[in-house]
C-alpha cells in the first residue's frame, strides 16, 4: 500500500510539472522571479502609481540585433513588459501586447524576458507565438535592476511620451482597463 502512494506522488508530481507546457524547458524554481497568480488563475493586475521619474538612460539590444536607447524615445509611449516562457500569467497577456503593439501609433512594447536559458527559449517561443513587439533577453538582469523592482511576472512599466516613468503593474496588463489611459497619453503628443 505504501509503494502504491509513493507511486501516485510521483504521477502527481510529473502531471503537475508537465502541465506548464511542452515548450517549457525551464522550470520556475529555477528563474529569479515567480508568476503573479491564485488558485483559481492569474491576478488581474494592479495598476500603481509611480514617480514620476525619468526613464533610465538604457539601451536594449532586441532579438534580432536593434538597440533600443530607452531615454531616447521621444514622443513614444514605451510598454516595458517583463515576462518569462515558462509564466503562465505572462503568456495570457502575450495576444493583447499584440494587438495593443499593432493598434496604437506611437506605443511600443517591449517585452523583457528573465529566462534564465536566454534565447535559446525565448526565440523558439516568439517564433511559436509570433510576437509582433520587440524582444530582450535579460540575461544579466541590466534592465531588472534600472527599472525595477520586479516583485513578479508579469511586471509592466509604463513611460510617457516625455521619458517619465509613471504606472507600474504586477500581474496581467489589464488591457481593456488601461487602453483609455495609452490613447490618453498618445493623444497629448499628437
Amino acid at each position: 500500500m505504501r509503494r502504491l502512494s509513493t507511486v501516485a506522488c510521483i504521477a502527481s508530481l510529473l502531471l503537475l510539472l508537465g502541465a506548464c507546457g511542452e515548450d517549457d524547458t525551464t522550470q520556475p524554481s529555477d528563474q529569479p522571479s515567480s508568476s503573479v497568480s491564485e488558485p483559481g488563475g492569474p491576478l488581474p493586475g494592479k495598476v500603481r502609481d509611480v514617480g514620476p521619474e525619468p526613464v533610465p538612460g538604457l539601451t536594449l539590444r532586441t532579438l534580432d540585433g536593434t538597440e533600443i536607447d530607452l531615454a531616447a524615445q521621444d514622443g513614444q509611449v514605451l510598454l516595458i513588459n517583463f515576462w518569462a516562457t515558462w509564466c503562465a500569467p505572462c503568456r495570457e497577456e502575450i495576444p493583447d501586447l499584440k494587438r495593443l503593439h499593432t493598434d496604437l501609433d506611437d506605443l511600443t512594447v517591449i517585452g523583457v524576458a528573465l529566462d534564465r536559458k536566454g534565447r535559446e527559449v525565448v526565440e523558439p517561443f516568439a517564433r511559436k507565438l509570433d510576437i509582433n513587439y520587440p524582444l530582450v533577453v535579460d540575461k544579466s538582469g541590466a534592465a531588472e535592476a534600472e527599472l525595477g523592482p520586479i516583485p513578479g511576472l508579469p511586471t509592466t512599466v509604463l513611460v510617457t511620451p516625455d521619458g517619465q516613468v509613471t504606472k507600474r503593474v504586477v500581474g496581467i496588463f489589464p488591457t481593456e482597463k488601461m487602453r483609455p489611459t495609452l490613447e490618453a497619453m498618445l493623444s497629448d503628443e499628437a
